[in-house]
């Protein structure tokens, strides 16, 4: 598998999360997209893709529980993938440190989402991140 950057690491995990919420298995989508473009992808994308899957109605709480002014169901599919994506790392992977994680976060959504949307997903996970510090503290 090749060596990636994290943040390609998480571009590729994004890319096959968002296809997942039309239906198709992480599988069928790395069969197509290796059939069809040379899409960045190793261990580690796997490993965010499958936990992301694996703990999707725990991270959706913490997405509802944070954002404050549109339900869950209202956020653009687009931005909730990369919440996914953050508050897995967050909360289940010890190989990030939080404020990487929202910056990649905001990072993915400048570059797919409209510019408003970053501040709305940096004002949840940075919320999120707050609870997190007074669980380590406490």
């Amino acid at each position: 598998m090749e060596k990636l950057k994290r943040s390609e690491v998480r571009e590729g995990a994004f890319l096959i999360l968002y296809q997942t919420l039309f239906g198709s298995t992480p599988e069928e989508i790395d069969e197509l997209n290796s059939a069809a473009f040379d899409m960045a992808k190793n261990e580690q994308t796997d490993e965010i893709v499958n936990g992301v899957i694996e703990h999707d109605d725990e991270i959706l709480q913490v997405i509802a529980k944070y954002s404050k002014t549109r339900s869950v169901q209202r956020i653009a599919k687009v931005n909730l993938v990369i919440l996914k994506i953050a508050i897995y790392e967050m909360k289940y992977s010890d190989k990030v440190p939080n404020a990487a994680a929202i910056n990649e976060a905001v990072e993915l959504a400048k570059k797919y989402s409209l510019k408003s949307d970053s501040s709305f997903i940096n004002g949840i996970l940075n919320s999120y991140m707050k609870e997190l510090g007074a669980e380590n503290a406490g």
